[in-house]
């Protein structure tokens, strides 16, 4: 890249404008995540919701009438909200999965990504009450741990589609025809450059969903003790309303994360900048899924050995 377009990048005023809203997005990241105060208060918050949400149940299923309906469906979606804002991997795997592109994404996979990962957090949470509930009789506690071991999984996938990512962006490998002799066909050329750049966008998408997936896989704690609360006091339709809200809550506050993070992303490689910048976007983004998954991924080690 020449130093006049290099310079003439830089002073785009909408690069600079991206840079910081991603700067303030990875900063939001690391406070939510990594200040201990706020951890602490997160999870103490979260066990009140859940005691009110064990009290609710109760309600209806002494019959206490609709208000209790509510409490239940209103709590459950600030559940949704506070645990997504709270210290996780949701937020971090969002927007690294719109960073993780030469080319701006679609706005409408800013909602389907964050209403995915709540989808497959909550229904993970689903399917392991079932499996509990079919094939053993721990309690909330032991379906808890069990939780916890298939976060141990979730967060090694995280991990590990990290560094394949990281690796793909710095080694550019879908970008080595660049590199050909130029005295070939240049009719050729251009459907090569085409095959190559369908294969990068094929790859960045199953790379993005299987990250996405990666992320809702763990077990929502939340919509897992709703569930176990339901089924013990026979109300499973009050359960499955909850969970329901939980999700929305998450779908929502993911998808405005996300719509963000996709807002920094086009302001930095829109207009035709570079396919360098893009690539460093990429790595950026692989940067971010390994420091979470990483740190993540210690977390649930130390809790299983502890």
């Amino acid at each position: 890249m020449s130093v006049a377009v290099t310079s003439k990048l830089l002073r785009s005023p909408f690069l600079w404008i991206g840079v910081l809203l991603l700067v303030v997005l990875v900063a939001a990241l690391v406070f939510s995540d990594g200040v201990a105060e706020l951890a602490r208060y997160s999870a103490e918050y979260q066990q009140k919701i859940q005691r009110t949400l064990s009290t609710a149940l109760r309600d209806i299923k002494d019959g206490r009438g609709s208000a209790a309906m509510w409490t239940l469906i209103v709590v459950c979606f600030g559940y949704g909200v506070v645990h997504t804002l709270g210290p996780g991997h949701g937020k971090a795997v969002v927007v690294a999965y719109f960073l993780d592109s030469t080319k701006p994404r679609a706005w409408m996979e800013g909602v389907f990504a964050g209403a995915w990962i709540a989808f497959t957090h909550t229904l993970a949470a689903l399917l392991l009450a079932a499996a509990l509930k079919a094939f053993t009789s721990v309690g909330m506690m032991g379906a808890l741990r069990e939780a916890r071991n298939v976060d141990i999984v979730s967060f090694s996938l995280i991990l590990l589609i990290g560094f394949w990512r990281l690796w793909a962006g710095i080694t550019g490998r879908v970008h080595e025809h660049h590199g050909h002799d130029h005295g070939h066909d240049h009719h050729h050329h251009g459907h090569d450059h085409a095959h190559h750049d369908h294969h990068d966008h094929k790859q960045r998408t199953v790379a993005g969903w299987l990250l996405l997936t990666a992320a809702g896989i763990a077990p929502c704690a939340g919509a897992l003790v709703v569930v176990l609360l339901a089924v013990a006091l026979d109300v499973i339709w009050a359960g499955v309303v909850g969970v329901l809200a939980i999700a929305l809550g998450m779908a929502i506050t993911l998808a405005a994360i996300g719509l963000a993070s996709m807002a920094a992303h086009r302001l930095i490689i829109a207009d035709g900048r570079s396919q360098e910048i893009g690539r460093f976007t990429a790595i950026v983004a692989s940067l971010i899924v390994i420091a979470t998954g990483g740190t993540l991924l210690l977390g649930a080690l130390e809790r299983f050995f502890r």
